[in-house]
């Protein structure tokens, strides 16, 4: 029986209860005494021009709210400084208007940046929890010099930034202070048009005296966010939003390469063009269908350079527009912890469209043109609530099959397939009940291929699925919570392929001396199953803390449509932390905790045995420190010998220390010092430092240079076989001592020239250097001990850079292995320049330049002068984009 059905992954039926909106906006937050805020919003009569000065006879028929209470320096006193805020209700746009006195108007700092960038300055940002859920809320922040901000607020990472939405702000300075005028169509809020009562936050932050002030006021000791927030009254009828949104767009490319000499596909430089569309239609004033037809995903910021020597995958997050935008409705199994294991990720959108998975080379191919991603012929999602407390979202699309062309050695062109036509589907329902305080959901994705081609049919998995129920309660006024999640997956696919599948980093089934599981070639499918449970205290004046068990079966395999690194594992975490908010004689602020990671596999053996604690605060004076320990008690790796046999893992400490300087400053850095060491002699050392200048409100400059050292005894090299090698069942695993030093430089320049308009430079020149030594082998499993080539056991040696390794001393023998030279210098520049005009709202013009250079040699030893002249000889491969997008509603 399929193991979705097993599991029972259905549809949660529960009982229904009264809409979310219908409340009483007098009534206090539950759990509390203190009545819950209001503002009553008037109708707009006129028209207001956003010009940030509230002088339209409009504002001054509202009644502002002026009650605002300090969470920063003096948590519950009120603010020091006078705000009004008012709110109007237009025919299709909601209107704040804020006056933000200050006394002596040279200490506003009016703060420029592009848009969603982190800004240093004053500020007024207003949320709506327009569903009146008490779970989800719209951000929208704009600073006193005109920057703007936007996102989802309310899940566990705190503010959602990659949601855009299409409205406008406009700010002034005078005398008296400074004002802001902000317009939100009602088109880009998910709402439900009977309901008469929205939740509503306002914040004022003013940089100089680092003072927060809040409409809503949540004491320190209890959990805030959005089920805190006032009640927005007086909405009356709302209009239905516009229907229909449209955004076309047209973008063109120019690509100088560098290309082999005398390539029939490529001759260095190349020129495209493309045009695609991106459409929404309301259903409701709360459900949404979002379709794209040839989307443009390119990116506006490159992905950042990594040398990754672990079997693993790096993971890089997801910046696509299509896909950011409604992913808080596509999140499972949220733990609202303060330390866990971690889970595997079950939606991960950046395998759609992802490169394709077959690669053609070979000494027969000369010449190759092989698409780097596939192509989204359209994608469609459905997202939304209803007013009953359900919420939907579903995703559907299609990825079409990607064709290689190449020509051999024979000067014959030929064509083979590299990624096999792909439906990709998510489906996620969640129900959720008590003011938002419980909330019951499922998931269900599935993979589909059409694997015509033999080639791709041993590849790839032809179908994959995973289903899962979670579970978020909270009570005692959100004081304390309970999140739970179970999921389940499925894969099919030819015997070479679930081989492979059994085989992969995450898993390692051919491991010789596993009990719980094990290697079967004839299997045609794979099922697993993941799991956790989590107790967290987040409320409290002083301490709070959690208790953690995350699960992972060794069959667990959601990578076609997910993000996992490993699976067979069982883990408990726990934190115990006590912090203190009131400002005392040094410190304004500080917190200490202590927590520990146990980790198993399913055999029971302990892979992860840390013991830590941390303590960070803030100084009268605005500068900071983070301090941390770790302790690494003994434990086993069974992922050192990739695929081999248990090995130890020996004792180690490790410290961090950070260090920063007030950031109201126009100079402003943090120093971070980080260094591990075990029993054995092994050490890692980091040291990286990020300064920032801001000279000016729109200019900005920050160097973030990184210097990391590592000396490690078993760096896995590759391994045997050899009937003689009995302790580690047939097979020699052999590592080498690694001596890698790494040098990055992360630096930005922004221009902010309007809030409209903005140009970013990104640069991140890397050099690693890895020097491999001490060839070795693995003594005997479940320990860290190694037999080293030509002091210990056999003989190594290198001519014309193949080392050649014999075990038992003996050239004649059948078991000598050879490898390439496996030292390393390598040199990455990565760099961008974005110009981002938004000449209209939701309608963008974008200059995009990047630039890559790569190279490496066999040195191994680091040279910085000479690895950054090798960097700047690289030949530079230049893309050049020009884009724009156009806005339309109706």
């Amino acid at each position: 029986m399929n193991l979705l059905r097993r599991v029972g992954i259905t549809l949660i039926v529960v009982c229904a209860r009264p809409a979310l909106g219908q409340v009483d906006p007098t009534a206090s937050h539950s759990g509390t005494s203190r009545p819950t805020p209001v503002v009553s919003a008037s109708r707009l009569s006129g028209s207001i021009k956003l010009d940030g000065k509230l002088d339209e006879p409009a504002w001054a028929s509202a009644s502002p709210v002026t009650s605002f209470t300090q969470t920063d320096p003096t948590e519950g006193a009120p603010a020091s400084e006078k705000t009004e805020v008012r709110v109007l209700v237009g025919p299709d746009a909601l209107y704040i208007g804020a006056r933000l006195y200050e006394s002596d108007p040279r200490n506003i700092r009016p703060r420029l940046s592009r848009r969603d960038e982190s800004v240093d300055g004053d500020i007024f940002a207003v949320a709506l929890d327009s569903r009146h859920d008490h779970l989800t809320a719209y951000y929208f922040r704009v600073t006193a010099g005109g920057a703007l901000r936007d996102a989802v607020a309310g899940g566990p990472n705190g503010l959602d930034l990659t949601w855009d939405a299409v409205w406008d702000a406009a700010v002034s300075t005078d005398s008296a202070g400074w004002s802001a005028e902000i317009r939100i169509p009602f088109s880009q809020l998910p709402y439900n048009r009977g309901d008469r009562v929205w939740g509503i936050q306002f914040e004022r932050y003013r940089w100089n005296k680092q003072e927060d002030d809040f409409f809503a006021f949540t004491p320190k000791k209890e959990v805030g966010g959005v089920a805190r927030y006032g009640h927005l009254v007086g909405l009356g009828d709302l209009p239905a939003p516009s229907r229909v949104e449209i955004t076309p767009y047209v973008s063109t490319r120019a690509e100088y390469l560098k290309v082999p000499p005398g390539s029939p596909f490529r001759d260095g430089k190349d020129y495209f063009a493309s045009t695609g569309v991106d459409f929404k239609y309301r259903l409701t004033s709360s459900m949404t269908v979002s379709t794209t037809v040839n989307p443009d995903f390119g990116q506006v910021e490159v992905d950042p350079a990594v040398v990754n020597l672990t079997a693993f995958e790096t993971f890089f997050p997801e910046k696509r527009p299509f896909f950011v935008e409604g992913s808080e409705l596509f999140r499972f199994g949220d733990l609202r912890t303060f330390n866990s294991y971690g889970s595997p990720t079950f939606f991960f959108s950046r395998r759609i469209g992802r490169q394709p998975h077959r690669e053609i080379s070979g000494p027969s191919v000369v010449f190759l043109d092989a698409p780097q991603q596939s192509t989204i012929a359209a994608a469609a999602k459905l997202t939304g609530k209803t007013r009953s407390g359900w919420s939907t979202g579903i995703l559907d699309a299609v990825t079409t099959h990607e064709i290689a062309n190449f020509v051999d050695t024979l000067g014959v062109r030929g064509h083979a397939e590299v990624e096999p036509l792909s439906n990709y589907f998510v489906g996620r329902l969640r129900r959720e009940m008590r003011e938002g305080n419980t909330v019951i959901g499922s998931l269900l994705t599935a993979v589909n291929r059409d694997l015509h081609d033999p080639a791709l049919r041993n590849l790839l998995r032809s179908s994959a699925y995973v289903g899962g129920l979670d579970l978020n309660h909270s009570w005692k006024n959100r004081d304390w919570a309970f999140d739970a999640s179970f999921a389940g997956s499925q894969v099919y696919g030819t015997s070479s392929v679930i081989a492979a599948t059994q085989q992969s980093s995450a898993r390692y089934f051919q491991r010789p001396d596993a009990k719980s599981f094990h290697f079967d070639p004839d299997r045609t499918s794979l099922s697993g199953y993941a799991g956790q449970m989590a107790l967290i205290k987040g409320g409290g004046l002083h301490w709070g803390g959690n208790l953690a068990y995350q699960f992972s079966s060794p069959g667990l395999e959601v990578n076609d449509l997910g993000f996992e690194s490993q699976t067979d594992r069982r883990a408990v975490s726990t934190d115990l932390h006590y912090q203190e908010n009131k400002p005392g004689r040094f410190l304004r602020n500080w917190l200490v905790a202590g927590f520990t990671n146990q980790t198993w596999n399913y055999d029971g053996d302990i892979v992860f045995n840390n013991y830590a604690s941390f303590a960070e605060g803030t100084f009268n004076n605005f500068a900071g420190f983070f301090v941390r320990s770790d302790y690494g008690a003994e434990s086993f790796d069974d992922r050192l010998t990739r695929g081999g046999p248990v090995a130890g893992q020996p004792r180690s400490i490790a410290t961090e220390l950070d260090l920063f300087s007030d950031r109201r400053k126009v100079y402003s850095g943090t120093i971070s010092l980080y260094r591990k060491a075990d029993v054995k002699g092994q050490l890692t050392r980091i040291v990286s430092l990020q300064l920032a200048v801001q000279p000016r409100p729109g200019v900005r400059f920050s160097f973030g240079p990184e210097l990391q050292n590592g000396y490690f005894l078993a760096q896995y090299v590759t391994s045997s076989s050899d009937p003689l090698a009995i302790r580690t069942y047939g097979q020699r695993y052999v590592f080498a001592t690694l001596d890698q030093t790494t040098l990055a430089l992360v630096t930005r320049a922004d221009w902010t020239f309007t809030p409209k308009a903005s140009l970013q430079i990104y640069l991140q020149p890397l050099i690693s250097a890895g020097d491999y030594s001490s060839f070795k082998e693995l003594r005997a499993p479940r320990t860290f001990d190694f037999e080293v080539y030509g002091r210990d056991v056999g003989t190594v040696s290198k001519t014309g850079g193949v080392y050649t390794i014999d075990p038992d001393g003996n050239p004649a023998t059948l078991n000598s292995i050879q490898l390439g030279d496996p030292n390393f210098n390598f040199r990455s520049l990565r760099g961008n320049g974005v110009f981002r005009w938004e000449y209209r709202p939701g309608s963008a013009l974008f200059f995009v330049w990047q630039q890559q250079r790569v190279g490496s040699e066999p040195f191994g030893d680091f040279d910085f002068s000479r690895d950054f002249r090798g960097l700047i000889r690289q030949h530079p491969d230049n893309v050049f984009t020009i884009k724009a997008t156009y806005y339309l509603a109706h």
